[in-house]
């Protein structure tokens, strides 16, 4: 089996910030008074944040201590992260996944996709990654562009729900359609044993 490699995509300082503050029944909204950026209001409605266990901090919590052991174990660890165009260090890997993943392998994303970072995908192909576990934050947007991304390249995915975060005001909408073409086009875990277990492989 070639080596596997992890990717997190969209696993920001800005998210944890949003996550925390969120479970102190805080909601987000854009704020275009600011020049453009989130804030958190009591004002809106709030912004469907969903993980499979009903528990945002313990899914936060599951990606990050899925790439630690994965770095624990030697594995290669990748960060992809979008930059809006707007705010200014948001954008960068959380805190609490910087001490796993070295500051050369994380990247700025002009797009849903990892693979809209150049010099992402020349890191990739440098390292000849084939094969991968994409893991973070929102599944049924960038993490699964990613996804179909590195399916069309030819490359080897692997992935589980117990690693992803939903963002959306419409939660029920794309979710079985993302799992349809997961189960179909990766190798699809069911449980986070499942997933730790893989890394082990």
């Amino acid at each position: 089996m070639e080596d596997l490699s992890l990717l997190v995509v969209d696993v920001c300082d800005g998210w944890e910030d949003v996550l925390k503050n969120h479970e102190r029944g805080y909601s987000l909204e854009w704020d275009c008074l600011s020049g453009g950026r989130w804030k958190l209001s009591y004002f809106f409605g709030p912004l469907g944040i969903e993980y499979l266990h009903g528990s945002v901090r313990a899914g936060f919590n599951a990606i990050i201590d899925t790439v630690r052991i994965a770095r624990d174990l030697g594995r290669t660890v990748y960060s992809a992260e979008l930059y809006d165009g707007f705010s200014d260090g948001e954008e960068a890997t959380c805190s609490s996944l910087q001490p796993y993943i070295p500051e050369k392998n994380r990247f700025e994303k002009r797009g849903y996709s990892a693979f809209g970072s150049k010099d992402f995908v020349s890191r990739m192909e440098s390292d000849n990654c084939r094969h991968l576990m994409v893991l973070g934050y929102d599944c049924d947007c960038c993490v699964l562009e990613t996804i179909k991304d590195a399916v069309r390249r030819g490359i080897e995915v692997v992935t589980s729900e117990h690693i992803m975060l939903t963002a959306s005001r419409h939660l029920n909408l794309r979710r079985e359609e993302t799992l349809r073409y997961m189960r179909a086009n990766t190798t699809f875990l069911e449980s986070l044993v499942d997933v730790w277990n893989y890394l082990y492989k």
